[in-house]
């Protein structure tokens, strides 16, 4: 089942989460280059105002192009849609590029590009979350975190070694990561030509025997292979179910008792991954380096480099040896704790020891902040940077997900959006408080999930419904950090397993589940 075709489909959806974060991370350092600044006429009055347009204009067109996608995909598919957003992102990659002096040139290309960004942000969650077997579906969730900040990295140096290789005194020193945009763009295009579509796609468009035949080749199985056939009959009967109790409704069903509490879960998993202060640092993380100390382009540019390469080598950690062990809730919780210490000793110190304005080297004092960011950096890759994207494709029913996703992913763009604006004014007139006021938020965050993040790892995308049956806050039994806890008729159900081997938890005894549970252990050995 785990083969190159799967991690090859994978590493090709993934391509989605490069051009996501490339995009969000080369223009936060490229609008603190000089050239730029003077090309497009910046200067000290309308400085923060223009950074926060460029930055922002890209959240407005993520927010509708993933809105629109969630329609388009829903009766075209997965494949087409990555094509579609690879196609519009290029278009506002061009414009961007061709304009040298004009701002609302470059404010309508980088809100076309946002469209085909926020299109691949909901498009390649989704895709990874229903072509992965549920052994390895958060190493893959997470491969697509990885990616997002491995972009992130690569625009980083780019901007570096731009600002330091290239004259001043013409375009190319912003307009060379501007055009390399268009490399991960036209790498998904040519990646959508190639991958399957996804089955259950499929399977719900009424097309089985394709779907089949996409399943096979994807696990590089028979048809009649026993796991394959399970997952293939799985898939089938849960989306009949589905079907069934909707009486063939489909947006509306996003509102529908069983549903909608995973959909208000998803809603505020996606406002609180914005509300960690992330983003602060992606956008504006040379200004925020040059802010507790590090005074010039060129150190906050390399320190700006390093973050991007922290970021990337713990996702990556993360991926390779923690994204199944560790479950979603511990990761989340943890990273939630250690990132709101992170803010709240940066907004300490800052407050009590300011960088001195024209200092030749950092102080002790800059030096521990900039630690801080750091740990804030490490946390964050290993959390809440790629579980959320991981938990809000997995969780909802299979004929709605496309709906689902592209909620939460929106949310996440309209919030996204809010912090861009937010941030350069706040480190404008509040300073400090602005690091205090996301550690609070923080704090907040690590008390919702311990009471309403539900551990999904290993949990079969048709048993989800069983999972959270419970309302949005949890039961005390569903308290544990790490296992998964199925509830069925009001027995609770903690069995290492389970969810693997039973087809209908809901409706199963005990003693039922358990004879399966071991029955499928034996088997295996």
């Amino acid at each position: 089942m785990f083969n190159y075709r799967l991690y090859m489909t994978a590493a090709t959806a993934c391509i989605g989460g490069l051009l996501f974060g490339y995009d969000t991370g080369f223009i936060g350092s490229a609008v603190q280059i000089e050239s730029f600044q003077r090309d497009f006429g910046m200067n000290a009055s309308n400085m923060a105002n223009v950074k926060g347009n460029i930055v922002a204009t890209l959240q407005a067109g993520c927010f509708f192009g993933t809105i629109f996608m969630a329609f388009f995909t829903a009766r075209y598919g997965r494949r087409w849609g990555m094509a579609i957003a690879s196609l519009v992102f290029n278009i506002g990659a061009v414009l961007q590029v061709v304009t040298t002096h004009d701002l609302n040139v470059l404010y309508v290309g980088r809100a076309i590009s946002g469209l085909g960004v926020g299109a691949a942000s909901m498009l390649t969650p989704t895709y990874l979350s229903e072509v992965a077997p549920r052994r390895i579906r958060g190493k893959l969730g997470t491969a697509y975190g990885f990616s997002i900040f491995f972009g992130i990295m690569v625009s980083y140096w780019i901007d570096y070694g731009c600002e330091r290789g290239l004259s001043a005194a013409g375009h190319d020193q912003w307009r060379v990561p501007m055009g390399l945009q268009l490399v991960p763009g036209a790498l998904l295009f040519i990646g959508a030509v190639f991958i399957k579509e996804s089955p259950r796609w499929l399977i719900k468009s009424g097309n089985r025997e394709k779907a089949l035949n996409n399943l096979c080749y994807i696990r590089m199985a028979h048809p009649e292979d026993p796991e394959l056939q399970q997952e293939y009959q799985d898939i089938c009967f849960s989306i009949d179910e589905e079907l069934r109790v909707s009486q063939g409704a489909t947006i509306s069903e996003m509102f529908l008792p069983q549903n909608r509490v995973r959909v208000l879960i998803g809603f505020t998993l996606m406002v609180f991954q914005q509300f960690s202060g992330t983003n602060a640092l992606t956008y504006y993380a040379p200004l925020l380096f040059e802010k507790i100390g590090l005074n010039g382009t060129s150190s906050s540019l390399f320190a700006t480099g390093v973050y991007g390469i922290v970021k990337t080598v713990f996702s990556m950690a993360f991926l390779l040896l923690l994204a199944e062990r560790a479950g979603r809730r511990l990761p989340l919780f943890v990273g939630a704790i250690s990132m709101s210490t992170a803010m709240v000793i940066i907004g300490i110190v800052l407050a009590c020891k300011p960088p001195l304005p024209n200092a030749s080297s950092p102080s002790s004092a800059s030096i521990g902040m900039i630690v801080m960011v750091y740990v804030f950096c490490v946390s964050y890759s290993m959390s809440w940077g790629p579980v959320p994207f991981t938990y809000v494709s997995e969780i909802y029913p299979n004929r709605i997900r496309e709906y689902c996703v592209a909620m939460g992913i929106a949310t996440q763009w309209a919030f996204n959006y809010c912090i861009s604006r937010i941030v350069p004014l706040a480190m404008q007139n509040i300073g400090w408080r602005t690091f205090l006021m996301f550690g609070i938020f923080n704090a907040a965050i690590a008390v919702f999930v311990f009471f309403v993040i539900r551990e999904t790892s290993g949990v079969a995308l048709e048993h989800m419904d069983n999972l959270f049956s419970t309302g949005f806050f949890m039961k005390p039994s569903q308290w544990n950090l790490r296992k998964p806890v199925l509830i069925g008729n009001g027995d609770v159900i903690d069995i290492p397993g389970l969810e693997l081997d039973v087809k209908n938890v809901q409706g199963a005894h005990l003693e039922d589940i358990e004879s399966q549970s071991n029955s499928g252990s034996s088997s295996k050995k």
